[in-house]
């Protein structure tokens, strides 16, 4: 049977979208940074970090000191940052309290267990620590199926309502489903016709914002 390879591997979504391989490159990224007043020497995780480029933006634009995992070997070997580590987001190797800002950008609706991610963002999180999310979201009750982060995508307010309960504050929730639609006709310039479910009716893209306010449930 021939592998099938996930949306994020392909060659048509890195034309598509650059090395940061999500819509909207780094608008977002940078936006959260700013509203987070992030300073020079801010330790900074990356989770689901693929080629490193939020790492590197954040590093030479803000100064912060980053460190990245992501799940995928291929992702990993061809990452040029150093600080990155093969890991899952729902198990992160890092000890409590380690960092003052986690970004997950397109990436908490891939995880195998979302609210056990969210809660491993709570452990390794710092006293008010920022937590910045950017992933797609649909108009439906439930995800559509398993796969591509397009089919898991859940209504933003059952993000909320999963982040409020991992102990967090939100802080913004912006609404950016342009990127979205920008990011699908592209795909579609590159040849990629099935454009991974992005193009799908009632499927958008937000921008999350929380802190870290108390202790993490049990």
């Amino acid at each position: 049977m021939e592998k099938v390879i996930p949306l994020w591997e392909r060659p048509t979504l890195r034309a598509a979208a650059g090395d940061t391989l999500r819509p909207g490159g780094f608008a977002l990224t940078d936006r959260a940074a700013e509203a987070m007043g992030m300073l020079p020497g801010w330790r900074v995780l990356d989770v689901g970090c693929g080629l490193g480029a939020t790492m590197a933006r954040l590093c030479s634009r803000f100064g912060a000191e980053t460190f990245g995992v992501d799940s995928s070997a291929e992702q990993i070997a061809r990452t040029a940052m150093p600080g990155t580590v093969r890991a899952r987001g729902d198990r992160l190797p890092f000890a409590d309290a380690a960092f003052e800002a986690v970004f997950c950008e397109c990436v908490l609706s891939l995880l195998p267990d979302p609210e056990a991610g969210l809660d491993e963002f709570h452990r390794v999180l710092g006293k008010n620590g920022w937590l910045a999310l950017s992933d797609l979201h649909a108009s439906g009750h439930d995800a559509c199926g398993a796969g591509s982060c397009a089919e898991r995508a859940v209504p933003p307010t059952r993000t909320r309502a999963m982040v409020e309960g991992a102990g967090f504050e939100v802080v913004a929730l912006e609404d950016h489903s342009g990127l979205l639609r920008d990011l699908a006709a592209r795909l579609i310039l590159a040849g990629e016709t099935g454009c991974g479910g992005h193009g799908r009716a009632g499927l958008g893209y937000h921008l999350m914002l929380a802190r870290k306010r108390r202790i993490c449930h049990v």
